[in-house]
């Protein structure tokens, strides 16, 4: 019996040195608790005037899957934040150096009622993130650091599946009223299960804001996407990851008189519901072949509107030089047939339309505040339409230009 036990141990032992052979898809979830511990500023609002929070409405999280078709390993990561600067992402990557990643892509949901108090840079701490909170800065660089080394280390064989459906009237334009209006109700999800099916995690890109509650509320919250993210993962049962897609112009669609409560409840489980009835149709497949696009490209110089902030323009030129980057990060992950772009900039719908009819033939998803925050993204006639937007881009009417052609050329071998 001794030596059946130990023929046993010995074969499996040989099964795991067995490398896996490309297109062998891969997966691993984690999940971290970022719900400040410690006094923190709300962010989203200048209104709020660097406001400490005054409690918890729900905890927010970071959520990783790592993935590998036995070649390449990228870690996908969404946290319930309001902005992913460049140097968070640096200092994360750095603190998982050692899981030997080849590619990172740090986003946030954008949701305006999480915590602040992670940067020190000046202007984001005065517009929208609150005073630096150093502890909290730590503590988050540690849990998202958590997530990703969870999901590494639960990395297994696995299966993907992708799919585009629509999923009108959770948006709306909020710098164009009917008929000009133009939305984005693509709804992309992409469906990853251990092999025998049971789901491991749920992505979900969808060009919504998460502002439903206002710079009034001075709680914790994920804002709509965490009552979706919540909904799904208890259907589900695996981490549920929301990514923000094309939102520079989309506002969450809620109505006249319904109170915020009410519409964040109403489009958080309306938007899962939808996600729950498409996920049964998406095929699986364990073979994937992974190609990461990723490089840094030369950013265009500081060049804000004309028009905008009249008297304190030189205040905002010099807050626009703490933001503008020399170099930017351009990031596309293919996954057989499914393309995403990782946007560092908060582009807008017109600007999304664009990227996906770069590649007809592949599904492709927009993933908005990618690894840096850039600024707005207008088209040209959009920037020239005015508006907050167009103040709070930071490059130029022809920066949309130049970052469309960027991806046009970085992904030019996607076949």
């Amino acid at each position: 019996m001794k030596s059946w036990k130990w023929l046993s141990f010995m074969i499996l032992l040989l099964v795991l040195a067995i490398p896996l052979k490309a297109g062998q898809f891969q997966a691993g979830v984690g999940k971290a608790d970022i719900t400040p511990i410690m006094p923190t500023p709300l962010a989203g609002y200048g209104a709020r005037n660097g406001g400490i929070s005054t409690g918890v409405m729900d905890k927010i999280y970071s959520r990783a899957v790592v993935i590998s078709d036995g070649g390449k390993k990228v870690a996908l990561v969404s946290n319930d934040l309001l902005l992913i600067l460049a140097d968070l992402k640096d200092e994360v990557s750095k603190n998982v150096a050692d899981l030997k990643l080849d590619g990172i892509m740090l986003t946030s949901t954008h949701t305006h009622s999480g915590p602040g108090g992670y940067t020190d840079i000046w202007i984001v701490k005065i517009a929208v993130l609150g005073p630096y909170v150093p502890e909290y800065r730590d503590y988050l660089v540690r849990q998202i650091s958590r997530a990703i080394r969870e999901a590494d280390k639960n990395l297994a064989p696995a299966k993907f599946g992708s799919a585009i459906y629509q999923a009108p009237g959770y948006g709306h334009n909020r710098r164009h009223p009917e008929p000009d209006a133009i939305t984005d109700p693509a709804l992309g999800l992409i469906r990853i299960a251990d092999l025998s099916g049971k789901p491991l995690a749920t992505l979900v890109n969808y060009a919504a804001h998460a502002t439903v509650l206002g710079p009034d509320n001075m709680k914790i919250s994920g804002d709509w996407v965490g009552v979706m993210e919540r909904t799904l993962e208890e259907k589900e049962g695996a981490p549920a990851m929301f990514f923000a897609g094309p939102i520079g112009d989309q506002g969450p669609n809620c109505q006249p008189a319904e109170k915020g409560l009410t519409c964040m409840d109403r489009l958080g489980t309306g938007l899962a519901g939808e996600v729950m009835n498409d996920l049964p149709k998406i095929a699986l497949t364990a073979s994937v072949q992974i190609t990461l696009m990723d490089k840094q490209v030369p950013m265009p110089a500081l060049e804000l509107r004309k028009g905008c902030w009249k008297g304190i323009g030189w205040i905002m030129k010099s807050a626009g030089k703490k933001l503008a980057r020399e170099q930017g990060e351009f990031m596309a992950l293919e996954l057989n047939d499914t393309l995403i772009y990782g946007v560092g900039a908060e582009a807008a719908t017109g600007v999304g339309f664009e990227l996906k009819a770069q590649h007809p033939d592949k599904k492709v998803m927009v993933f908005a505040h990618a690894n840096d925050w850039q600024g707005y993204l207008l088209t040209p006639p959009e920037y020239d339409f005015g508006g907050y937007e167009a103040c709070m881009s930071l490059y130029g009417r022809e920066f949309e230009p130049y970052l469309v052609k960027q991806y046009r050329e970085l992904t030019a071998g996607v076949k």
